[in-house]
């Protein structure tokens, strides 16, 4: 599995929602610009296509021109898992692309497993999101905090699930089995079940490995 980057955002952190619409098509063609490139109607997971399994977005806006949610809806529906940011300004639910049922929204905790206050609210899962090492301009590392950095983790997490399952010559999950698969290994903090903070629970990528579907 190949990691693609396909810069959407200008320098200073802001961009437009066309930039957006257009990165979700890219990836959705992959390098070679072509959607199904033999024509077989299987896209992620073809060896002979070069479709992105996982789109991770750590970016969003209180609302988003219908065009966005068109694009994450054709990549949806080619097999593509989405991922995005839940959001930092502490309101009751996750901004947008996050926001649209097609997307796994994802909310911040710290070390203490505490979900902050200007994490959006009833996020699909929690990932850590304080004082994560990342990359940074000019070739550098910067300690940053925000539910972008959570965002990244659920992505890395779709992408293990993925790449173990293709090593093994098994078929790549559905986006709607893989969120069955995350919810259900998720650490369900909070009130049982569901909840605001958590959604269904704080990501476990090392509980992952291979495993079934619950029934």
């Amino acid at each position: 599995m190949e990691l693609y980057a396909i810069k959407v955002l200008a320098n200073f952190g802001f961009g437009y929602w066309s930039d957006v619409i257009e990165s979700i098509e890219w990836a959705l063609r992959g390098p070679d610009g072509v959607i199904d490139s033999d024509g077989d109607g299987v896209v992620v997971g073809d060896p002979d296509d070069d479709a992105a399994e996982v789109i991770s977005m750590s970016l969003g806006d209180s609302s988003a021109p219908e065009a966005v949610h068109d694009a994450i809806k054709v990549a949806y529906s080619y097999g593509v898992a989405i991922v995005a940011a839940a959001g930092n300004e502490g309101t009751e639910t996750p901004c947008y692309p996050a926001a649209y049922d097609e997307v796994i929204a994802v909310g911040a905790i710290d070390e203490s497993d505490e979900v902050p206050y200007w994490s959006n609210r009833n996020p699909e899962l929690a990932a850590p999101g304080i004082s994560m090492l990342s990359t940074y301009k000019a070739a550098g590392y910067k300690e940053l905090s925000g539910t972008s950095m959570s965002c990244a983790h659920v992505s890395a997490t779709v992408a293990l699930v993925q790449a173990t399952r293709l090593a093994h010559g098994e078929e790549p999950l559905s986006p709607s089995d893989l969120r069955t698969l995350l919810h259900s290994t998720a650490d369900d903090l909070g009130s049982g079940g569901y909840d605001e903070l958590y959604g269904y629970g704080v990501v476990r990528a090392d509980k992952q490995s291979r495993q079934p579907l619950p029934s």
